[in-house]
């Protein structure tokens, strides 16, 4: 049966996270967009002799929201989640979770021991990066009510969704949901790609063992930055998951919990 962990940040904003199984720790930091409960069919695939812990992050599920937004904020967020831990700790995150678990590691917690990041979104090339107004775009959209053009507006310029699975998307039975919980955070996605540009010396000082990866067939200026990241960690290893792209948790599960698994097996040095 799930458990809810409970902590407090830097900023006093409640931060929850739902716990799995018993064990060694893996802390896993959603991207945009995507609930803790999509990662629930992983559970039994990820909560295997270890405690997996689904962290809200602010703004979405159990956890508070205390304004002004800036990314530093999740980072000491995560950091809170690991202080609360005891003994060594791993970090997973996905999309611009990732990224957020990276600019976490690079604060060198002191019980964090390895970290796996999938496809952190950062671009090298002007023509691949959002426009650097797309937060305060998506933030006057929220304030004249209109949640469904903020996420499409998002999905169309961050991840570049082309138009008909937007149009999809925006059609499907899930999308007032997905607009009721999640829409109103788009712009902190978009806030946390925008405060990243992997800087060699920040991503120098993760020195735990790392895995990066990506979907093989992920577009080239995702595999870029994926791959440019690996390159500036110490003890980072870069893997490709066959036939996939940005989401293998949702379309192939079995292969995305083995890989990881299978990282988490390894020895530590």
């Amino acid at each position: 049966m799930a458990q809810q962990l409970l902590v407090h940040s830097a900023d006093g904003t409640p931060i929850s996270s739902e716990s799995h199984g018993e064990g060694r720790p893996l802390v896993v930091v959603s991207g945009a967009l995507f609930g803790s409960e999509r990662w629930l069919p992983l559970v039994p695939r990820l909560a295997v002799g270890r405690r997996l812990l689904i962290v809200d992050r602010r703004g979405r599920g159990k956890s508070g929201d205390t304004p002004p937004y800036a990314p530093e904020r999740e980072v000491e967020d995560i950091l809170a989640i690991l202080a609360s831990l005891a003994g060594p700790v791993d970090l997973f995150g996905h999309s611009s979770g990732a990224i957020l678990a990276l600019q976490t590691a690079a604060r060198v917690p002191p019980n964090l021991e390895r970290l796996i990041a999938y496809e952190p979104p950062v671009f090298f090339r002007a023509e691949d990066r959002i426009l650097p107004d797309l937060p305060e775009r998506l933030d006057a959209l929220l304030a004249a009510g209109d949640r469904s053009a903020a996420v499409q507006t998002f999905l169309r310029e961050g991840p570049r969704v082309p138009e008909r699975e937007i149009a999809g998307m925006a059609a499907s039975s899930f999308w007032p949901q997905l607009l009721a919980t999640q829409g109103h955070t788009v712009p902190y996605d978009s806030r946390v790609q925008r405060s990243f540009s992997a800087d060699p010396d920040e991503l120098g000082r993760i020195r735990i063992r790392t895995l990066i990866l990506l979907g093989s067939a992920s577009p080239e200026r995702m595999k870029a930055g994926a791959q440019t990241v690996a390159a500036h960690l110490p003890k980072a290893e870069l893997k490709e998951l066959p036939g996939q792209e940005h989401v293998a948790q949702l379309s192939a599960p079995e292969l995305f919990a083995s890989t990881v698994n299978e990282f988490l097996a390894g020895a530590l040095s």
